[in-house]
């Protein structure tokens, strides 16, 4: 039985073009139609807390997909060793024989297969892509900018981070990609020039306020991952003309961003409408230039399924990866 080992630099090198980036971005739409229509069996992910750290496995099955599991972590002391504070493994399998495929650098599939649902919703629901704010500055935020510079004719990029430092390493990223890119004193000076806005941060409080917002402006939080944290205050879920997310049963179990608002009345699952349901024409996104639309996305298995099988392809066609025999 033959098992392909495929390494974070190779997933990068497979993907980072305009070519791979437009296959990913088309792949995750797909499993998005594909999930709200009922096509994709995927339970809702495992959580195990080992203390602070968090563990995940998310298993998700497809015909003629594959079958996938992945485990990640978020280990947030990891900053002080110099490590990742999100990584994992992804295991593809053959749906049809049952056999495994590939083994696949989750830390970087899980990036790119992020960025890529953002920029499906940015395709889907947003005005216009001149002006980007990005707020945060880690790996999520760095993966962010790869590939939406491959995808959108971004002007200019905003950033701000409490951390200085990867500010300047995101803007020079940035730069070296033909974008403008401005490093912002506050969030809301980011915000406030926007025309998309991403969240990409571990902070368990808000950093977007409603106050903040202007028509027009499509925001993407990625954050907020446990029921107790929150990315948006509540004056963002009013002001947002439609609420789409990756997952309805996800959202409602898994991020404060929803939870709370749930709980105090604000929201009610109606309310949520899954942006395959929007890809399909089940329901409509963005009807008007001045709506406020939201993205709340918390990542599902199905994004790391078909991230996993059309990097599988991608290196076989290459002849890349490690192939061993178990």
């Amino acid at each position: 039985m033959k098992l392909t080992i495929v390494s974070g630099r190779e997933v990068d090198e497979v993907l980072d073009s305009t070519d791979g980036v437009t296959g990913l971005i088309n792949a995750i739409a797909t499993a998005f139609r594909d999930y709200s229509s009922g096509k994709v069996r995927m339970p809702q992910r495992t959580v195990i807390h080992l203390d602070n750290d968090w563990w995940g496995v998310m298993p998700c099955g497809a015909r003629n997909l594959g079958f996938s599991v992945k485990i990640v972590n978020v280990i947030e002391s990891n900053k002080v060793r110099g490590l990742p504070t999100t990584q994992g493994i992804v295991v593809l399998m053959d749906d049809i024989t049952g056999q495994p495929m590939a083994v696949i650098d989750g830390t970087a599939l899980t990036a790119w297969r992020t960025a890529a649902a953002t920029a499906v919703s940015i395709k889907y629901l947003a005005r216009s892509t001149d002006n980007l704010a990005i707020i945060g500055a880690g790996l999520q935020a760095r993966y962010h900018v790869l590939l939406l510079s491959r995808a959108f004719p971004i002007k200019r990029i905003l950033i701000y981070s409490r951390t200085r430092e990867k500010v300047v390493e995101l803007a020079k990223l940035a730069q070296g990609r033909g974008i403008d890119a401005v490093a912002t004193d506050s969030s809301h000076d980011a915000i406030r020039q926007a025309d998309v806005v991403i969240t990409a941060t571990t902070s368990r409080e808000p950093v977007i306020h409603g106050s903040w917002l202007h028509e027009g402006m499509h925001l993407v939080s990625i954050g907020a991952p446990e029921v107790d944290a929150r990315e948006l205050d509540d004056d963002v879920l009013r002001r947002a003309s439609v609420i789409v997310v990756d997952s309805r049963i996800a959202v409602m179990n898994e991020t404060g961003d929803v939870i709370i608002p749930m709980k105090n009345g604000l929201i009610s699952e109606k309310n949520l409408i899954e942006i395959g349901e929007i890809i399909s024409g089940v329901r409509n996104g963005r009807s008007r230039d001045m709506d406020i639309t939201l993205f709340k996305s918390v990542g599902i298995a199905v994004e790391d399924l078909a991230a996993a099988s059309y990097i599988y392809g991608l290196v076989k066609s290459r002849n890349i990866g490690i192939t061993v025999e178990i």
